[in-house]
């Protein structure tokens, strides 16, 4: 399984970047409604949601929304929904870093492999790893947590193509385009 290819560039996709970095810039000074969240994790994963700036609760929020919309029930999924960029919590990440890592991803990948290979935490570096590499930090800690298997490989693997022969493709293709959506 390689990794889960970016959308082709579009005028959509464009300006929903911008306006992505606009309300990550303006998120501090807005509410987000954690309720859902709230009512549906459990005691032991609700923190690792919790843990998360408003930014990254506000977009969980909306993937949730999104598979709502689109007829998912699955519990796992709608805590994967939930939880999928919880590993982002391991550091503090600016919209400039996050802005840096979607242009290199796209147009200078050995560079985006350069800058988020592996750092200690309070290196200026540790930002673009933990952005790489979120998706298994959060299921680590999912997972230490007691976290259902099917929430963790979600949350594992939702940045890598899944495999259609897996019984739960359709719950990754799912929460990956909920998150594009997003």
């Amino acid at each position: 399984m390689g990794r889960h290819p970016y959308r082709p560039l579009t005028w959509f996709n464009i300006r929903q970047r911008l306006y992505r970095g606009l309300e990550n810039l303006v998120s501090p000074w807005r509410r987000v409604d954690d309720r859902p969240a709230l009512a549906m994790l459990d005691v032991a994963t609700l923190p690792f949601y919790l843990r998360l700036g408003k930014p990254d609760r506000a977009h969980s929020l909306r993937v949730l929304a999104w598979l709502r919309g689109h007829g998912f029930r699955d519990p796992d999924l709608m805590a994967a929904a939930l939880l999928h960029d919880c590993g982002k919590a391991a550091a503090r990440i600016s919209v400039a870093q996050r802005t840096l890592k979607v242009l290199l991803k796209r147009f200078s990948p050995s560079r985006w492999e350069q800058l988020s290979r592996p750092a200690e935490p309070g290196s200026w570096r540790y930002p673009f790893y933990v952005l790489r590499h979120h998706p298994a930090i959060g299921a680590h800690w999912v997972e230490q947590a007691g976290g259902a298997p099917d929430l963790v490989w979600l949350i594992r693997l939702h940045e890598v193509d899944p495999d259609p022969a897996d019984p739960r493709y359709a719950l990754m293709r799912g929460l990956q385009d909920a998150d594009a959506a997003s």
